[in-house]
């Protein structure tokens, strides 16, 4: 067999081993807020500590290389950040994720200014994560969580 015929089929067979690893079932990981903390006041930056529950329900190992998320609360951007150091998450499993997000001010300002207003007391939430997976064939995962907390009982309304 000529060595440009071995090549190309050397070539068709990595392409197709790596597209079997591209699972036609795989589903989106959930995010979940669990926690919010303030940062010790020793600390230099401003801002948030998120307690996040990070859900693989897939058949394998979800490895992510990072991950980028904002709260908005009222519409407004109030927290953001990112990860590089993330657990891998065992197949059929949660496990619970320590982010620290940082303050924009600005929009806390018109965030507190438009509470004062506020007729009602309901406040809707808005959690955008960004699940990097490292692999070029499959793109970033992105997970949006909304909802609404009542602020006199501090109950979450169904979306």
């Amino acid at each position: 067999m000529p060595a440009h015929l071995r090549m190309l089929l050397m070539v068709i067979m990595v392409t197709i081993s790596g597209c079997a690893t591209i699972s036609p079932d795989f589903e989106d990981p959930q995010v979940k807020v669990v926690s919010l903390r303030m940062l010790p006041p020793e600390d230099q930056a401003q801002g948030l500590v998120i307690g996040l529950r990070i859900l693989n329900p897939n058949s394998s190992a979800l490895n992510l290389v990072g991950m980028s998320y904002s709260l908005r609360l009222q519409g407004y951007d109030l927290l953001s950040g990112a990860k590089n150091d993330i657990p891998s998450i065992p197949a059929y499993s949660e496990v619970p994720v320590d982010v620290v997000a940082t303050f924009n001010l600005i929009n806390g300002l018109r965030f507190l200014q438009t509470m004062i207003n506020k007729q009602d007391d309901i406040m809707n939430y808005e959690l955008v994560a960004k699940l990097d997976v490292g692999s070029r064939l499959r793109p970033a995962v992105r997970v949006v969580e909304t909802g609404q907390i009542r602020l006199n009982s501090g109950q979450k309304l169904q979306p």
